[in-house]
């Protein structure tokens, strides 16, 4: 249920043709849509056996099968989930079959943010002295079901989970031998019925956890550090304001401390990544690698060498003096705030719109008053919102254009708006299904923009 177009889906469709499945695929998305996917599909030997309902959900396809496989974008509160569930019909995701797969132990990192760039970071630190470590899961570089049959027991997968994931795994009660929580913000608001409901999400990733497993938790956030009076698991901490229990910053250097002594792990002066929101996944990675024995030296080459990952406020070169930065998966208005932050004092021009999540931008717009030079608005609710709290505080008329239906007037605007020696940001603060597939689909649409802009010019 939910073919979807990131890959996972494909990736169980392969496995349960293999394995001589009978496959229904259904999808609320049209065959052109996901055209992407089922070209895939089609090459697959066992292909021409699947059955198709898309653009719509049929009931009788949710009352005569053995197992229903549950995209994790699908809520919860399905009514043709609600009627398998009737049927006595077992509901899964992937990650409930990899952790019903897979015999060894895994390494699992949610968050609202920074969970992509702490798994890709962990998994470059991990991968050199456990050969065979792989990153699966919600950052689509390597579905899970590419890989599960092949991972050695010993190999320490990290697993990157959303929410979405850990609402099954919690009702499988599945949570990874080691468990990373970044932060826990407000966000998906308008697929959860409260913020609470979507804390108990995130909890999931401990909390079936036993005495000898271990939880990672963020120190600077109160969520996610109270989550540690609430499981059985050994716990240790990360923290940029404070010495803990796990790994921690203290002028200028990254520390460990064991519960018994402290080991200085690294100075911070060669990393890399911007900002302080990315020393905070630093720590949370720098913390699991301690805990596997990874030594010091392999630590601080794995992390100064680290650039980070796609689209997350990534660096994508110069346009006519400009620098220019990619950071499409800032979904929610805590991103967009974070990399304004992350670039300091230089003098930003911001591209920022697209589809409220029930979230709050009133930070957000004080943020932008103060350190933005020039806001180009796409269309969108979230767009709607920013600028009604943009109103609230006066921001200058002539420092934003709003209602913006497309990418490429957005960024000839900033680029006319913008001076030599500026920084121009994608970094929405919204959702994108109103103008796009997804967050990734308007990253590449960015990225064709400044190619193009770089190829001009040459």
């Amino acid at each position: 249920m939910g073919l979807g177009l990131h890959g996972g889906g494909v990736s169980v469709v392969r496995w349960l043709l293999k394995n001589k499945a009978q496959v229904t695929i259904t999808d609320l998305k049209i065959s052109s849509e996901l055209k992407f996917s089922l070209n895939k599909i089609k090459k697959l030997p066992g292909a021409k056996n699947i059955r198709y309902t898309l653009g719509r959900h049929e009931f009788e396809d949710f009352t005569n099968q053995d197992l229903i496989i549950q995209n994790p974008g699908v809520p919860t509160n399905s009514p043709y989930i609600k009627k398998a569930r009737e049927f006595g019909i077992p509901i899964v995701n992937e990650a409930v079959m990899f952790f019903g797969r897979y015999a060894g132990k895994t390494i699992g990192v949610t968050g609202t943010r920074g969970k992509s760039t702490t798994a890709s970071l962990l998994h470059h630190i991990l991968k050199s002295p456990i050969k065979g470590n792989v990153l699966t899961g919600n950052i689509a570089t390597t579905p899970f079901f590419d890989i599960v049959d092949k991972l050695k027991k010993n190999s320490w997968p990290v697993a990157e989970l959303s929410s979405w994931h850990l609402e099954l795994m919690d009702e499988y009660k599945i949570s990874p031998a080691i468990g990373v929580v970044t932060n826990v913000l407000r966000d998906h608001l308008n697929r959860y019925s409260s913020f609470r409901d979507y804390q108990l999400a995130k909890f999931a990733i401990i909390k079936h956890q036993s005495k000898s497993d271990i939880a990672v938790l963020n120190a600077d956030n109160i969520i996610s550090k109270n989550f540690a009076k609430h499981t059985k698991s050994k716990v240790y901490f990360f923290s940029l304001k404070k010495k803990v229990k796990g790994a921690y910053l203290e002028d200028k250097h990254i520390y460990f401390f064991d519960g018994q002594k402290n080991i200085l792990v690294m100075p911070t002066d060669r990393i890399r990544l911007l900002g302080r929101h990315n020393l905070a996944n630093i720590l949370a990675a720098v913390t699991v690698a301690k805990v596997l024995r990874i030594s010091n030296d392999k630590i601080k080459k794995a992390v100064n060498s680290f650039r980070g990952i796609d689209y997350r406020l990534e660096y994508k070169g110069k346009v006519r003096g400009r620098d220019i930065y990619n950071d499409s998966t800032a979904t929610s208005p805590d991103a967009t705030l974070a990399a304004i932050n992350a670039l300091g004092s230089r003098s930003i021009v911001l591209i920022a719109g697209g589809v409220n999540k029930d979230l709050d931008y009133a930070l957000l717009a004080k943020k932008i008053k103060s350190k933005v030079k020039f806001l180009a608005l796409l269309s969108g609710t979230g767009s709607d919102s920013l600028l009604t709290e943009l109103k609230k505080i006066k921001y200058p008329t002539d420092k934003y254009q709003a209602n913006i239906n497309k990418l490429p007037v957005a960024w000839a605007l900033s680029l006319k708006k913008s001076s030599v020696g500026d920084v121009i940001v994608l970094s929405p603060g919204g959702a994108s299904f109103n103008m796009f597939i997804n967050e990734f689909d308007r990253a590449r649409q960015f990225d064709k923009l400044i190619h193009d802009s770089q190829k001009a010019k040459k």
